[in-house]
């Protein structure tokens, strides 16, 4: 008769060699985001590091507003989910996300030797943001981050930031709203995406500001006024193209590209999609 410690060790065996089998489909797959040389690095570069899971929440849409806006250079999604399952990603998988910030922050490190008079940017959501962090923290100086974009972050809003600062040109800009259900709920059960409990996640209320650096961490709450962008306050919708075109691009585009900056309501919004921590 199969003991219940027995079947605790099945389960756990067989969760565990999930979590490795998707981490070597990552791996495999690692060629279609580390990125090679191309026309448009001479523009910059663009990273979009979606939230657990990476089930491709904003890929199209962050491409395709800041097209729209103007932007030249290159735009790449960065994969780093080791099982492709957001409840696990926000908790057994937070030292493959890590790992993956690393990986990332050597890619930057590497593109800006080759290129050192252009910019290299961040755009991240949910768990995403806590990839972005540590990709900036990695970079080896001079190489910096210019500017960091955080969505709907489930990383604590405590997290100590100056490290990254170090590695950031420009600033972290960090829209939050109190309205995202997935933070005020499964992410408050499996913890944040750095592995703390019973702490706001900075897309709720912010990221709190390390001392001497106040004017660096850009904390823009939810207003009605980006409604019709397709940014309602919940977790995923800041990725909404219209969005990205009118608002996030203006911190991305640089300012000799023409860019769109009218705030004209668009024609339409993209449909919602399900939210993930």
């Amino acid at each position: 008769m199969t003991t219940q410690r027995q079947k605790l060790s099945r389960r756990y065996f067989t969760g565990s060699l999930l979590a490795l089998l998707g981490a070597l489909l990552l791996a495999a797959g690692c060629s279609d985001t580390t990125a090679s040389a191309s026309r448009e690095d001479q523009f910059g570069r663009t990273y979009y590091i979606d939230g657990a899971g990476n089930w491709g929440y904003g890929v199209a849409e962050v491409y395709e507003g800041l097209r729209e806006a103007g932007y030249k250079g290159k735009i790449i999604n960065w994969h780093w989910s080791p099982t492709f399952n957001p409840a696990l990603d926000q908790t057994i998988g937070r030292v493959a996300a890590r790992g993956r910030g690393a990986d990332l922050g050597k890619e930057i490190t590497q593109y800006l030797k080759q290129y050192p008079d252009n910019e290299a940017n961040i755009i991240c959501l949910s768990a995403g943001t806590g990839v972005g962090i540590w990709a900036c923290e990695n970079t080896d100086l001079p190489a910096r981050v210019h500017n960091i974009i955080m969505l709907g972050a489930s990383l604590s809003c405590d997290y100590d930031v100056s490290k990254a600062l170090e590695h950031i040109s420009g600033k972290i800009y960090v829209y939050h709203s109190q309205s995202d259900m997935i933070l005020q709920g499964p992410v408050r059960t499996l913890g944040t995406i750095d592995g703390k409990m019973g702490v706001d996640a900075a897309g709720l209320v912010g990221l709190r500001p390390p001392r001497g650096d106040k004017n660096r961490i850009v904390n823009i709450p939810w207003s009605s006024r980006y409604e019709q962008y397709g940014w309602t306050g919940s977790h995923t919708d800041a990725t909404s193209e219209p969005f990205v075109r009118h608002v996030l691009a203006k911190a991305i585009v640089p300012q000799t590209t023409p860019q769109t900056t009218a705030l004209v309501p668009p024609t339409a919004t993209p449909p919602a999609r399900p939210a993930h921590p």
